[in-house]
């Protein structure tokens, strides 16, 4: 669930988006990952805001214009966690699809492209051993 607080009612006067985990995803998330996912997820929101304003949009330099450090904090953030991280969801997520029984008809629809991609993309997946994210993604500690 995805709540948005507003103005003077959020933390810093802007936004704050609080996103509510059942107990369940709680405990299957555990404590390192939802943090970790936490903490990249607002360095996304980070960098978007850098990318548009050209400036530092919070903590004590805000105003300021973006720098070298900002940069490399966001490319590692998202190049070395985040998207590897979203790729390995994905990837698990398409294979669940396909052992639940889904079609590529389906797998299409989901991904909003043409059936001929999607059985593409599925059939480049299977082919391949699963990625460290992959098993990250769910949970499993084994190494392909």
């Amino acid at each position: 669930m995805l709540k948005v607080t507003e103005g003077a009612g959020s933390l810093q006067g802007g936004v704050d988006i609080t996103i509510s985990l059942t107990p369940q995803e709680a405990a299957a998330l555990g404590e390192i990952d939802r943090d970790q996912l936490g903490d990249r997820l607002d360095t996304l929101f980070f960098a978007l805001a850098l990318l548009r304003t050209g400036r530092v949009c919070r903590g004590d330099n805000t105003g300021a214009p973006a720098t070298v450090a900002n940069w490399q904090l966001v490319i590692n953030d998202l190049d070395k966690h985040l998207i590897p991280q979203l790729t390995g969801a994905r990837d698990a997520s398409v294979r669940a699809h396909a052992a639940a029984g889904g079609s590529v008809g389906q797998l299409g629809i989901a991904m909003d492209v043409p059936r001929s991609t999607a059985q593409s993309r599925r059939e480049t997946l299977q082919a391949k051993v699963r990625s460290p994210y992959e098993h990250w993604a769910t949970g499993d500690t084994r190494q392909n």
